[in-house]
């Protein structure tokens, strides 16, 4: 027990001087980067909100440009049927009775359509799921596993 006590009886304990880092703990960058991590969560909620926002103006900006593209389109489709008819109306105007001239020009419409449709048809994948991501997916969890066991 005596070799545990250093000091004498009766004698008062000395006081160590400041600590090393008191200094840094009550400085201006501490105190700086205090506020700045308790300023963070408002920050983050205004952002959020912030994105809120603008993220609903370009939804509305987005709606509005496209019906506007759509009422194009409308209009394209209405225009695009009375050429139909202005060539109907050439056809027939050449002597041709007019329901003749009718079946040609749907014939020749037909005609445009299935070939598109074929054509868009040989152009399809086979498959329309992504092949390369699926394969990264399961070479990570293969990794993973790998990893674990």
């Amino acid at each position: 027990m005596a070799a545990a006590s250093a000091r004498p009886t009766g004698q008062p304990l000395k006081r160590a001087g400041p600590m090393p880092f008191d200094g840094i703990r009550n400085s201006a960058l501490i105190r700086t980067i205090t506020d700045v991590l308790e300023a963070l969560p408002d920050l983050f909620r205004k952002e959020i909100r912030l994105a809120q926002v603008e993220f609903s103006e370009k939804i509305k900006d987005g709606v509005k440009a496209s019906v506007w593209m759509i009422v194009a389109g409308v209009l394209a489709l209405i225009s695009f049927f009375i050429l139909i008819e202005a060539v109907i109306f050439g056809i027939a105007s050449l002597g041709l009775a007019l329901h003749w001239s009718c079946l040609i020009v749907a014939a020749a419409i037909g005609a445009a359509a299935a070939g598109s449709f074929f054509y868009g048809r040989s152009t399809m994948p086979d498959t329309l799921v992504p092949a390369r991501s699926v394969r990264e997916i399961n070479e990570d969890i293969k990794t993973v596993k790998e990893q674990l066991t």
